[in-house]
Formats: structure tokens, C-alpha cells, sequence
């Protein structure tokens, strides 16, 4: 999930100078309501899970309650192996519609609220999302307790998450906060600091959810998310200050200028010297394919899971939980010991990183036992680099007055990841389900492949571009 976002708008000189003998307190230290939303959000979305199938089950597919009831319980069972196919098949159309509602709205914001946060602060790319998860999360406790409606209902809880932003603004928001208070010295540390939180909650979510669920159930466990969610509210709303000097009040009826976005595609799709604008256009499309598999996977593995090696959630979240800390300590060890020993190039590395998910997806493939998904986790170590080393190499490469523009054009091709991501990995899950579920690992290969393909022209034109002259300088 971190990849889309981490496209924002770096700290420059000038605003480092303004912020830069800000000390770290609670006026600033946005990385505690993240925290809690995050631990909140993984919480919840393996409740949501129990409570979706379940539903399916029941008012979907007319079973019984008492065939249905085993969705329930982060307990699995063999009680509904023989339900898995259709119940999973129809809970993937559903899951299709409710991720397209999520992504496409985030998508158009994402066009103007980078800008206009230029002027009106970052503050509001932060609250206003953690609001709108107060009122999805206040909407899914009501769902859940009205066991008559379908799943189909389930997609109106998505409305608030999506019209706020959802994800993407969120941490927009965050990582241009963090940029607006820290020196060049510490940049990269602090921006470490928020990944490092967003691991940690996913993790943290994930381990304690199949305990709150089994010995709370999945209403009472809600309500604790939401009560995490608000409380990172109110931390935010009164504890934390405005990080751009300057920064207009209002503006509310200013976010959609189109203007802003004239000038975005502008920049970005204007010929410029040493093969640049190539190399964009290159660097979105492998980052909107890598975003579509992770997308694809992460909707999908927990389901893959239950119907080809009998997991229980409890399995999956402590799976979930060790692969996203092997993915975290994977990427720290890559980029402070590997690259800087064996001096390795961003685009080179993100090669090797791409090509060790290559790895995984073939692992799980052949799974027929639980350590092959262990195995797979550990293949692909370096699984978390390609979004930062892309990143960091177009950094290096574009003006400096160009690089917001440009992370905007990055914004939109990753936003329209989760719209298409669905629409595919969903789709041949549904029709594979009952004779290959690991057709998804087939997928995600040859769209790694791909990627790894055009990484090699990305190689290709920069050292090609540096004979004639160096863009800014050599990795």
C-alpha cells in the first residue's frame, strides 16, 4: 500500500530554512493519529472481512445462518469449505465496486489538493480524511449491527471515506507536513519516521485484531476502531499545529481550480533534453503496474489463503505481520548497507527489487502448504524499495521547480491503480476460484515482468542521456 504514497512534494531550501529550527513536540508530531489510524484501519478491515462474508453467505446466497456462522469467527474451520468458491466469487464482485468508489474520487482530488495545499496549509489534507474515516467507521458499526441488510449496503459506507480523500490525501498530507518542518539533514530520516509508523500500525492491527475479534466479536471490535479514529480526530483538530508559514484560512471553495491541473499535465508532457520526459512517462507506468499488483494481491491474499491452505484469519494477520516486517527491515538494510556498499544505482536496485517479487509470486504459485507463503516473504525482501529508489531517481534528474509537477503526474497514474486493479485481479479470481486461485500469482509475474522490461529502458536511456551530458548526476 505505501508506494502511492509516497509521490509528494520535497522539501526545499527555502522552506527547510523557515521550519528547520522547529523542535519535534506534540504541536507537530503528526506520526501519533497516524499511528492510531493505521492500527484502527487494519483492525477494522479484517472485522469488515468476517462480516462481509458472512453477509454474502446469508443474504446473498440465501445459506443458512447456521452454515454461514463459521465466517464469523477468526477461527477457520472446514465447516464452509464447500462454500468458499461461491461465496468468495460473489464477495469479489462486491469488494470490485466499493475499491472503484474508494480509488476514483481520492484520484481527482489528488489532481488539486497538492497545489492548493500550497496555500491554504497541510493541516486540512489531514483532518479532513481522519473525518471521513470517523463517519465510515460510524457507518460500518451500524451495518454490522443490522444483520438484515446485503453486502451490496456495505458500498454506501464508503462514501464519506472516498468524498474526504480516503488514503492518498492522508498521507499527502503527512509526508508534505513532514517536509514543511524538517531541515535538509533530516528529511530523510523524518520521512522514514512515517513509513516506519505505517508499518507499524498495519502490523500492530494485524496481530491484534483475531484476538479483539475472538474474544470481543466483530461489532465490539468496531467500536474500538472508531474509537482510535476519533481520537486521532480530536489529537489533530487541537493538538496539532499548521506547518506552513503563511498559510491562508478557508479555501474550501478553491480546492477545484483547473488551472492547477493545466499546468501540471503542462509541465509534465513538454520535451525536455536527455531523454526526461521519457524517462517520466516510463517511471509512471512501471509504478502504476507495481501499484496495481500489490492492490490486486492485498484484496485477494487473505481469500487465496482460506481456499487453498485452509487459513484462519488468525493465520493470515500473523502472515500479514511478519511479511510487512521482513518487507520493513528488508528496505532499511537495502538502502543504508547494500546499495551504499556494492554502490548500486536506483534504478538498477529497483531492478533487483522488482525481480525478488518475481521470485515471490512464483513461490506462492506452487503453494500447498503454509511455509511456502513464508518463503515467498522472505524471497522478496527487498519487495518495499522500487517506490522510494524511483522516487529518489527522479529526484536526482528533474529541476528542482519541476519536481512537484511532476510527483502530481505520478499521483494520477498511481491513483488509477486501485480502479483497474480490481476490475482485473477480481475479475479472474471470480473465474479461477474454484480450479486455480493461484492464477493471480501467474498475473502479478507477468506484470512484474513487464515492469522489470521497462525498468531496462529507463537504464538504457539515462546512461544513453549521460553521453551527451549529465542530467544532474551520475547514480
Amino acid at each position: 500500500m505505501t508506494d502511492i504514497l509516497h509521490n509528494v512534494v520535497p522539501v526545499t531550501e527555502s522552506s527547510s530554512d523557515i521550519n528547520k529550527n522547529r523542535r519535534r513536540s506534540i504541536s507537530n508530531f503528526i506520526e501519533l493519529p497516524l499511528l492510531l489510524v493505521m492500527v484502527s484501519l487494519s483492525i477494522a478491515g479484517c472485522a469488515v472481512s468476517n462480516i462481509m462474508l458472512y453477509r454474502t453467505c446469508v443474504n446473498a446466497l440465501h445459506y443458512s445462518k447456521e452454515e454461514c456462522e463459521p465466517y464469523l469467527s477468526p477461527v477457520k474451520n472446514n465447516e464452509t469449505i464447500h462454500l468458499e468458491a461461491s461465496v468468495q466469487g460473489y464477495y469479489t464482485y462486491v469488494s470490485t465496486v466499493k475499491s472503484i468508489l474508494e480509488s476514483v474520487i481520492p484520484m481527482v482530488l489528488s489532481l488539486f489538493l497538492g497545489a492548493w495545499s500550497d496555500t491554504y496549509g497541510r493541516k486540512p489534507l489531514i483532518i479532513w480524511p481522519i473525518f471521513g474515516f470517523v463517519a465510515t467507521g460510524m457507518l460500518i458499526v451500524i451495518y454490522s449491527l443490522v444483520e438484515s441488510l446485503g453486502p451490496w449496503w456495505y458500498i454506501l459506507t464508503s462514501v464519506p471515506f472516498a468524498m474526504t480523500g480516503g488514503y492518498v490525501i492522508l498521507f499527502t498530507g503527512a509526508y508534505c507536513y513532514m517536509s514543511d518542518i524538517s531541515s535538509l539533514e533530516t528529511i530523510s530520516l523524518r520521512m522514514t519516521m512515517i513509513d516506519a509508523t505505517i508499518s507499524s500500525g498495519t502490523v500492530i492491527g494485524s496481530i491484534l485484531s483475531s484476538y479483539l475479534i475472538l474474544y470481543l466479536g466483530n461489532v465490539n471490535t468496531l467500536l474500538i476502531c472508531v474509537t482510535l479514529i476519533v481520537t486521532a480526530y480530536v489529537i489533530t483538530r487541537l493538538c496539532i499545529e499548521e506547518s506552513l508559514t503563511g498559510a491562508l484560512q478557508g479555501g474550501a471553495s478553491k480546492v477545484l481550480d483547473l488551472l492547477l491541473v493545466k499546468d501540471m499535465f503542462r509541465e509534465s508532457f513538454k520535451k525536455r533534453p536527455n531523454y526526461g520526459r521519457t524517462l517520466i512517462l516510463l517511471i509512471a507506468m512501471i509504478k502504476m503496474l507495481l501499484i496495481i499488483i500489490n492492490f490486486g494481491l492485498g484484496s485477494l491474499e487473505y481469500l487465496f489463503t482460506r481456499q487453498k491452505l485452509n487459513w484462519s484469519l488468525q493465520h493470515y494477520t500473523t502472515y500479514s505481520a511478519v511479511t510487512t516486517t521482513i518487507s520493513f527491515f528488508g528496505s532499511f538494510f537495502g538502502v543504508m548497507i547494500v546499495q551504499k556498499l556494492l554502490r548500486i544505482g536506483d534504478i538498477q536496485f529497483t531492478i533487483i527489487a522488482v525481480m525478488s517479487t518475481i521470485g515471490e509470486y512464483i513461490v506462492k504459485t506452487c503453494a500447498v502448504a503454509g511455509w511456502y507463503m513464508y518463503l515467498g516473504a522472505v524471497v522478496s525482501v527487498f519487495r518495499g524499495l522500487p517506490g522510494p529508489l524511483t522516487r529518489s531517481f527522479l529526484s536526482k534528474i528533474l529541476p528542482v521547480q519541476d519536481i512537484a509537477k511532476i510527483f502530481a503526474l505520478l499521483c494520477v497514474f498511481e491513483g488509477s491503480a486501485p480502479v483497474l486493479s480490481p476490475l482485473i485481479y477480481n475479475s479472474l479470481y471470480s473465474a479461477t476460484v474454484a480450479r486455480m486461485p493461484a492464477a493471480i500469482y501467474l498475473l502479478s509475474i507477468g506484470l512484474a515482468g513487464a515492469s522489470v522490461v521497462m525498468l531496462g529502458f529507463v537504464q538504457y536511456y539515462f546512461r544513453k542521456g549521460l553521453r551527451y551530458e549529465t542530467l544532474h548526476e551520475s547514480l
